[in-house]
């Protein structure tokens, strides 16, 4: 009877250890699946950062050579921004030089065209004092410039004028030509000129003859009777050698206001 109940306290005690033990187990269910689950986390992040080390292993050296490169390159963009710099130094500086040289020109221009405003004055003011020979000579020359010539063309007109001023003054020469009489008819005379100052006209008879000359402002041509009406045909013949050379007087008449 006492085994008996031996057996069964012994069965009860068992019964309770294993009841402490399963409730013991259940309630630690929870903990131990957080750890499994943080060790899986563990070796997820362990896994990453093996993959990311290995990764900038192989990729270290590739970004070192580019931040090489990149370095160099920035060194050498620097370089040539220097060289700009002092490159558009020096081009400010020409720029000022070329800007006070134009100033300068154009204010040489401006006293140019100033001086030769005077000078086309002067020189048109001889036009009506000119006989008809040389102010055809002067009308071609002024018909080659126009409303827009620039200054250098309308200095080479003035010169071409003066030239030919220069050359007619310089030499004798005769031109023939249809002048008014002064009973109202046209005679043809040939004109003998001794510069632009003065000149002989005669018909070819001999019947009209006369001088001309700058009077009042304007060149005129005057009709006049010589004592001699072979003089001035025979200074024309000589001239377009008709005649031997010889000498020859030829009159002149000074008209009060002639110039």
């Amino acid at each position: 009877m006492v085994a008996k109940r031996h057996t069964l306290t012994f069965m009860f005690l068992l019964a309770l250890s294993l009841l402490v033990l399963m409730t013991s187990l259940a309630s630690a269910q929870p903990q131990i699946e957080e750890i499994d689950k943080l060790t899986e986390q563990w070796l997820s992040i362990e896994r990453q950062t093996q993959k990311l080390e290995n990764e900038w292993r192989e990729t270290e050296p590739v970004l070192r050579q580019r931040i090489q490169l990149l370095t160099d390159e920035r060194a050498q963009l620097q370089t040539i921004i220097n060289e700009n710099q002092s490159t558009s130094t020096d081009v400010e500086a020409q720029r000022d030089i070329l800007l006070s040289q134009q100033s300068e020109l154009e204010t040489q221009q401006n006293e140019l065209e100033h001086t030769l405003s005077g000078v086309i004055s002067q020189v048109d003011s001889l036009y009506a004092l000119l006989p008809d020979l040389l102010r055809q000579t002067w009308d071609k020359e002024q018909a080659a410039q126009t409303p827009d010539s620039n200054t250098s063309n309308v200095l080479q007109v003035v010169l071409a004028k003066l030239s030919a001023l220069q050359q007619f003054n310089s030499k004798l020469s005769v031109n023939q030509a249809v002048i008014p009489t002064p009973d109202g008819k046209e005679v043809l005379v040939k004109q003998f000129y001794a510069g632009s100052g003065y000149a002989w006209f005669t018909s070819p008879d001999g019947l009209y003859q006369g001088t001309g000359s700058s009077f009042e402002g304007e060149w005129q041509w005057q009709f006049s009777e010589f004592e001699s009406q072979d003089d001035i045909l025979r200074a024309i013949a000589m001239f377009e050698k008709m005649r031997e050379p010889d000498f020859v007087l030829l009159p002149l008449i000074l008209s009060e206001g002639a110039n």
